[in-house]
């Protein structure tokens, strides 16, 4: 039996399970992969690309020094590197790395756009700025650099350049859910309501890095339809910070219906509890397995009938289009 055979099984059990949005089952897969063919730098770039979306550096930053070790003049093999080592908080060291691969290769796009992340990263914008226009430059469509060079200039007080460029990004790659979600991040922040609650909702795609499982939840989804007479759930997302952002909407969504159950990070329930009385608030149970967060809804048995469901970050998309106006005047 040659080394391939039993390789190409687990190559194809990890594109599988990539498919259905299992990040570990996909890590687990080519981990095996490349230790039965150490020396093949394709499986050990899927590994080190993986981990990093998985937010696990240390096994990216491992895979990638093997790789290198391989082939020293790899370039997706260094940036995976640089970023594996920023994100394991060896930030200074990756910016030094960062600024010889930039200096020794000053028109690699590659190159300028991990020096620019990564002056970022260290709230230089200006100058992260600058590397990253020099990435466009020799690579202008390429989303990834657009949205880092929109981060910058918004982060530089230069809104136009930065709206510009995630449009770009958006025009290029309209299905990503990256780019979407960094012009949401953006655009919301500045009240731009269309499209950023649109591209909001792109944090709910399959292919979500971080996915959300919710066992006996039956009842359908909704899509802002008249609630009169009608029972709605908002499910827990997110953190706690963010289900106290979302909080703000619900007094304006609890007028909408007959009844109105908000589900929450147990922490938060009593704070929700006494802030909303007319509402139901029920603490969250859920499990968290690596990226994997499942939720499940027994409880629901004991609270009668519910008619629909909404994420408590689609709340506000929800009311913008019924035309209630967020209000946004308390900070």
């Amino acid at each position: 039996m040659t080394a391939s055979q039993p390789i190409a099984p687990l190559v194809q059990s990890a594109l599988a399970a990539l498919a259905a949005n299992d990040m570990e089952g996909a890590i687990l897969r080519f981990a095996a992969a490349s230790r039965l063919a150490p020396t093949d730098p394709g499986l050990l770039r899927s590994l080190a690309t993986l981990c990093l979306r998985a937010g696990r550096p240390a096994e990216a930053w491992s895979a990638a020094e093997t790789g290198l070790r391989l082939q020293p003049a790899d370039r997706d093999f260094t940036n995976n590197r640089l970023a594996a080592m920023a994100a394991a908080g060896f930030l200074d060291a990756a910016l030094a790395l960062a600024r010889r691969w930039a200096s020794e290769a000053p028109g690699e796009a590659q190159a300028r756009h991990r020096l620019g992340s990564l002056l970022l990263q260290t709230g230089d914008a200006p100058a992260g700025l600058a590397e990253l226009e020099a990435a466009l430059a020799l690579r202008p469509d390429w989303p990834e650099a657009l949205i880092a060079a929109a981060e910058a200039a918004f982060r530089d007080r230069q809104v136009d350049r930065a709206r510009a460029w995630l449009d770009k990004a958006v025009a290029l790659d309209p299905e990503n859910q990256t780019v979407r979600m960094a012009r949401a991040t953006i655009l919301l922040s500045l009240e731009i309501w269309d499209p950023g609650l649109h591209d909001y909702e792109y944090r709910l795609r399959p292919s979500a890095a971080r996915e959300i499982v919710r066992h006996r939840l039956t009842v359908p989804r909704w899509q802002g339809e008249d609630l009169s007479g009608r029972t709605l759930l908002v499910v827990a997302e997110q953190g706690i910070g963010d289900q106290i952002r979302f909080a703000r909407d619900l007094a304006a969504l609890q007028r909408l219906c007959a009844g109105l159950i908000v589900e929450c990070t147990p922490r938060l329930a009593p704070l929700l509890k006494r802030s909303l009385p007319e509402v139901t608030v029920m603490p969250s149970v859920e499990r968290r397995e690596g990226h994997r967060h499942t939720f499940t809804y027994d409880w629901l048995a004991q609270l009668g009938p519910i008619d629909a469901y909404i994420e408590a970050g689609s709340i506000l998309l929800r009311l913008w289009q019924r035309g209630i106006l967020p209000d946004r005047s308390g900070g």
